[in-house]
């Protein structure tokens, strides 16, 4: 479908605070796409940092944009952080602490590379035996993941079945593959990240639980277990945060501020009474730059008006 991405006055209308763009894993085989991305950005937009982010522009100045790559995957170091500098782009990586451990993943992640990658025709969960076939995959991994989730006490519960009901990774899924699309940065990779001036490093909990649904003394915990951790590998205050899935509520809020957080990143802000809280973030999952000039335009246009953006 062939479409023009510009909107008359969209620049002239649209909110004067930054557009926040989230990216998350970015394996080999994609990095060219996201270059095309950060060379169309750098001609139609004004790429800023961070600690430009409270800055507004004027009516005839481009729209911002602030790239931000979630869940601290190991193709962030040597797929994106090679394209940014060489652009000189840019960015926050908002990192979990779990998956820097060799063989261990996050949930999702687990789910994702497992309706992906095995190769049998069933699995045993729970003693129920759940067929695999290519007629019956994903609903099964649905049904995994609703009985992962309704399970307590979230995230702990979720990660004992992965660990002792579920088959490793290590099984069915090459290494080279596991570690371009599924692994998690090491703690070398994340100080070396932090080291270059373009890059911050921001909190993304622990386990990348759901916030709201773990109880308040367990979120408090991956807030502030993992802003220490990122402290010590990198050498530097972490002051900012996104909070896993875009799920947080007050209590989550107040834990952050707590924590000594000064920024919280949210996709759509729920209650949008703390600018610096509840900053808005618009997910990139399409790969032509024609849906990215559109959703960023068209994001801010409604952003500017209120209304919700995915």
């Amino acid at each position: 479908m062939q479409y023009s991405w510009r909107f008359p006055f969209a620049q002239a209308l649209a909110s004067r605070r930054a557009v926040v763009c989230l990216y998350h894993s970015v394996p080999r085989e994609e990095g060219a796409v996201l270059e095309q991305h950060v060379l169309f950005l750098k001609r139609h937009f004004d790429l800023v940092s961070p600690a430009d982010l409270e800055e507004t522009r004027s009516r005839s100045q481009k729209i911002r944009v602030l790239l931000t790559f979630d869940d601290g995957f190991r193709n962030h170091a040597e797929v994106v952080a090679p394209i940014l500098r060489r652009l000189n782009v840019p960015a926050i990586f908002f990192v979990p602490s779990r998956h820097t451990v060799p063989d261990q993943y996050l949930w999702f992640t687990y789910l994702l590379a497992f309706e992906r990658h095995f190769t049998g025709s069933k699995v045993v969960f729970c003693g129920e035996s759940l067929g695999m076939g290519a007629g019956q995959r994903h609903e099964t991994m649905e049904r995994l993941s609703r009985r992962l989730l309704s399970s307590t006490p979230h995230p702990r519960s979720m990660y004992d079945v992965i660990e002792k009901e579920l088959p490793p990774l290590e099984r069915f899924v090459p290494k080279a593959v596991l570690m371009d699309e599924y692994s998690g940065m090491t703690e070398e990779q994340i100080g070396e990240l932090a080291s270059d001036r373009l890059f911050v490093i921001g909190s993304h909990t622990v386990d990348h639980p759901f916030l709201a649904r773990c109880s308040p003394d367990e979120a408090s915990r991956q807030i502030r277990e993992n802003k220490s951790w990122l402290e010590r590998i990198t050498g530097r205050p972490c002051d900012t945060i996104a909070y896993p899935s875009g799920d947080y509520n007050a209590e989550v809020l107040d834990a952050c501020r707590k924590s000594g957080f000064n920024r919280g990143y949210a996709t759509n802000p729920l209650f949008r009474r703390d600018k610096q809280f509840e900053i808005p973030r618009m997910g990139i999952y399409s790969s032509a730059v024609e849906d990215l000039g559109f959703k960023i335009q068209w994001g801010n246009l409604m952003r500017a008006v209120g209304m919700k953006v995915g």
